[in-house]
């Protein structure tokens, strides 16, 4: 489980996408990672199968490669890291299960001294229902709010200082972003769901 509070950044080395896929990046952590722990690279949660000084090696599974942005990045591309929260760790942003939804499109940004407001199209109109204005949703892995949403986009304003320490501040407009739902919405709309069938 994650919070979407960005650690550190890394950078794409490559992503060999034959029979099993396998994504390495270059990152210098400041806590232990080990074969086997897992790491949110742009949202998505991973498993690392090798890890040779800063170079971490993660297997991709099919649907994953599917869903999110990885397969469009260039090497060298930045990626946001964020390590699991402890059980006794501060929940600062909202809780990121790193199993994403999909990608949205970077439709146009609006850039200022203050915050930046950023939108962003999607085009599965199931999940307007999971998202509402003033509530959470992951972008590349960033806990951000909603700021205003229609039936096919949704707007976010972005603070400085995430922008500063994020990849966000390196999106082009027209670019795939991966967007992680309200985990607690979707949860909830589908006990609803199940309860109104009784």
């Amino acid at each position: 489980m994650f919070t979407g509070l960005i650690a550190a950044t890394a950078a794409l080395v490559k992503l060999e996408k034959k029979n099993r896929p396998v994504l390495t990046i270059r990152a210098v952590l400041d806590k232990p990672l080990a074969v086997g722990d897992s790491l949110a690279v742009n949202g998505v949660c991973l498993t690392l199968i090798e890890k040779t000084g800063d170079l971490l090696s993660f297997n991709l599974a099919a649907p994953t490669l599917r869903l999110s942005n990885l397969g469009d990045l260039p090497i060298g591309a930045l990626l946001n890291i964020e390590f699991p929260v402890a059980a006794n760790g501060l929940l600062g942003g909202h809780l990121v299960s790193g199993h994403i939804d999909g990608t949205v499109r970077l439709r146009s940004v609006n850039k200022s001294d203050g915050n930046s407001r950023f939108t962003f199209t999607f085009s599965e109109r199931d999940w307007r229902k999971f998202i509402v204005a003033r509530g959470s949703v992951a972008l590349n892995g960033v806990s951000l709010t909603v700021a205003e949403v229609r039936d096919t986009w949704l707007a976010v304003e972005i603070i400085p200082q995430t922008l500063a320490t994020t990849n966000l501040k390196l999106l082009r407009v027209g670019e795939r972003v991966n967007i992680e739902l309200d985990l607690i919405g979707k949860y909830l709309y589908n006990f609803y769901q199940a309860e109104k069938g009784r």
